[in-house]
């Protein structure tokens, strides 16, 4: 049911999200959405903890065995081919992440899923500090905090104008930038 919602949420946005409709699509009764999540503000959490599990899932591989400063690297790289090589996913988590500041009903799940992703890459950067692998005067918290900000705005710019983004040039510069800025 949830890829079934989340493919939606991509083509039609949240506002066109119904319990009935996600169970249909998802091949079963109207009624068994409503059984699950209870309502739709729990089905819209659901679908951006089933996109987060599912990133966490495909990532354990992202520093493709590099440790340090490049194995920290290949994480973002790995966030930012994650969405492109996913749109529809991309797409239905932007809808949900913009949903929370007017769904108060969601703004705590969103911002539980934010510091999550934060305290992901900052876990990062603190075991490159430990290793010496970047400077030692970095606030990996604050760092962290950036680093989403950058790669959620990045990705959404994307989104919206796939033409006028080239994803590889403005990839290869945060790369670049991030490398010189950490470095030790």
């Amino acid at each position: 049911m949830l890829e079934a919602a989340v493919r939606i949420v991509a083509e039609r946005g949240l506002e066109y999200l119904t319990l009935a409709e996600c169970g249909e699509a998802a091949g079963y009764s109207r009624g068994l959405a409503a059984h699950y999540f209870g309502s739709k503000d729990a089905l819209i959490a659901a679908i951006a903890n089933h996109i987060v599990d599912d990133y966490v899932q495909r990532s354990r591989g992202g520093s493709r065995g590099r440790t340090g400063l490049e194995g920290f690297l290949n994480a973002v790289d790995f966030y930012i081919e994650s969405g492109r090589n996913r749109p529809l996913q991309l797409r239905a988590f932007n809808a949900v992440l913009a949903s929370g500041p007017t769904h108060p009903h969601l703004t705590t799940a969103i911002a539980k899923l934010n510091r999550e992703s934060v305290a992901a890459f900052a876990r990062g950067l603190e075991a490159c500090v430990k290793m010496k692998a970047v400077r030692s005067d970095i606030d990996p918290q604050a760092q962290a905090r950036m680093l989403v900000a950058m790669l959620r705005g990045l990705m959404t710019q994307w989104l919206l104008d796939p033409e006028g983004v080239d994803l590889d040039v403005v990839k290869a510069e945060m790369l670049s930038s991030l490398r010189r800025s950490l470095a030790p």
